[in-house]
């Protein structure tokens, strides 16, 4: 990949990646890469500037499908596509966390839109409220809102 002056985005650098190593970097099926694997691309290619590589590969692996593929005990490949190491607990717990932080849920298994429509409309929603409070929980919820502060206007000197 030749080097130009202005920045390229990560998706012509992900192309670049993925027509080069296409046994690692694949966009329909992402599998979790080796750890260190920026080392091994730079030994290979040093067409690439390490900025381009670094922003190419950061954009790859904050991707939601690469973060859901970090589970404890799956393999890692190299740039080959061949085993390279497992997915520790630690790593999927933090993948867990960026997708938690980035979707606001507690796990997608768990997640309601996980639940089937037919599932939804069985379920009384009554007995669920009703299993769901205890006595001392409050039975609402409080919504809470600013008031917008609005500029002083002053009239004349």
């Amino acid at each position: 990949m030749p080097t130009e002056q202005k920045r390229k985005s990560p998706s012509a650098l992900f192309r670049y990646l993925s027509e080069r190593w296409p046994g690692a970097f694949d966009a329909k099926e992402p599998k979790p890469l080796k750890i260190g694997i920026r080392e091994d691309i730079r030994s290979l290619d040093s067409e690439l500037p390490d900025e381009d590589l670094s922003r190419a590969l950061r954009a790859y692996t904050r991707r939601d499908k690469y973060l859901a593929q970090l589970r404890a005990g799956a393999t890692r490949v190299d740039l080959d596509g061949v085993a390279a190491g497992e997915v520790t607990e630690a790593d999927a717990a933090t993948a867990r966390a960026w997708l938690q932080a980035r979707f606001g849920m507690a796990d997608a298994a768990q997640s309601p839109q996980s639940e089937k429509p037919a599932e939804l409309a069985k379920s009384d929603p009554t007995q669920d409220t009703k299993a769901k409070l205890s006595p001392g929980q409050p039975k609402g919820f409080i919504v809470e809102t600013k008031r917008r502060r609005l500029p002083s206007r002053r009239f004349g000197p």
